[in-house]
């Protein structure tokens, strides 16, 4: 009897938790499409023009869940893919890393469905651990206080951390990552890409410093390739909002003496800012340069301007001016689906380079 009491009381307090444990499963996406001009091409040096894809924010549909599992633990994951709207396509490769084709890396260009994000993880008042293909907290922590346009990260940021290499670490394979909990003002987070003889291995974090108006954040990533060469980078940015008007200002270093390919020995540093004109409207205007130290050591720089009125809370209008005045390293003007080779090559080295975007961004 004392065993069937025992036996029943396992079966009940395991159907307690199951009816306990709440379960969410949401499908989410972006939408970002525009008409957009330019001034050349690598090709030639009449005008292109054409439906951009991605100008300001990256197109992308996803499904992500969580679980309640009790005692203040949850389980979670994402699913999350590319998507041109201008042909309905799922878009690009998969880089990971120092991953690239010069140490014999197959990945750095392989598509792949889930590019975006592929992970699932666990979660606890001591903060959350994610396992597979995810944002490197190096740099995607970096965009709210190192970018100022509102219509997104991709025009400005990304571009410029493209000419430098970073853009290759935006997301990881294979990756190992923790983002700790708010301890008062600071947060942070670390992660490790366990190259399993398929992919660069790198280890990187991010510290910020959020309170109030004021935040800064700092990161530091080490990439290691196939054929065992390291690239190293840092960055440091920082906002101030100070109402109506937000600052933005940040800096960074590659360190790339082992020539990894893909990655430019190059500093960076960006000043920017935003205006709310109205309630609906934003303007936002923001410089960067680049200098490259190999060569002739040369500075490329970029003027964004941008303006972003919300129609809704999930839908936006926007234009995105770009002016590259580039040297021997190249920045493109604007970002897109197909800008960044062939006849629409938009990043001209040593060349003066414009673009012009109007678009619409909706978000699902």
């Amino acid at each position: 009897m004392n065993l069937l009491g025992f036996i029943l009381g396992g079966i009940a307090a395991s159907v307690g938790v199951s009816a306990n444990a709440q379960t969410s499963v949401t499908m989410y996406g972006l939408l970002d499409e525009s008409t957009a001009a330019f001034s050349r091409t690598t090709a030639t040096d009449s005008r292109l023009f054409k439906l951009d894809t991605d100008a300001g924010s990256s197109s992308r549909f996803g499904i992500r869940g969580s679980e309640d599992l009790g005692g203040r633990m949850y389980a979670f994951f994402n699913l999350e893919a590319p998507l041109d709207p201008s042909n309905g396509s799922v878009t690009g490769g998969a880089s990971s890393g120092a991953c690239n084709a010069a140490a014999g890396c197959a990945a750095a260009t392989t598509a792949s469905f889930w590019r975006r994000n592929s992970f699932v993880g666990l979660g606890s008042s001591f903060g959350e651990v994610t396992l597979g293909r995810n944002y490197t907290g190096a740099v995607i922590k970096q965009a709210p206080t190192l970018s100022a346009t509102p219509s997104g990260i991709n025009t400005g940021m990304g571009v410029t951390l493209l000419s430098q290499g970073i853009g290759n670490d935006f997301w990881n394979n294979n990756q190992i990552r923790y983002d700790s909990p708010k301890l008062g003002p600071v947060d942070f987070s670390v992660h490790v890409a366990l190259g399993q003889a398929a992919t660069g291995r790198d280890v990187g974090g991010n510290v910020r410093y959020m309170d109030g108006p004021a935040a800064v954040a700092v990161s530091m990533q080490r990439d290691k390739d196939l054929a065992g060469r390291t690239v190293t980078w840092t960055m440091v940015s920082g906002s101030y909002d100070f109402g109506s008007f937000k600052l933005h200002a940040g800096a960074d270093k590659v360190d790339n003496k082992d020539g990894i390919v893909g990655f430019v020995d190059s500093t960076m540093w960006t000043v920017g800012g935003s205006v709310k004109a109205t309630p609906q409207l934003t303007l936002a205007a923001q410089y960067w340069t680049v200098k490259e130290k190999v060569g002739t050591a040369t500075s490329s720089k970029l003027l964004v301007l941008n303006a972003d009125y919300a129609l809704s809370k999930r839908t936006f209008l926007y234009a995105l001016f770009g002016y590259a005045d580039n040297k021997d390293l190249g920045i493109a003007p604007l970002w897109g689906n197909g800008n960044f080779s062939g006849s629409g090559d938009v990043i001209v080295a040593n060349e003066k380079v414009s673009g012009l975007a109007t678009g619409i961004r909706h978000v699902f």
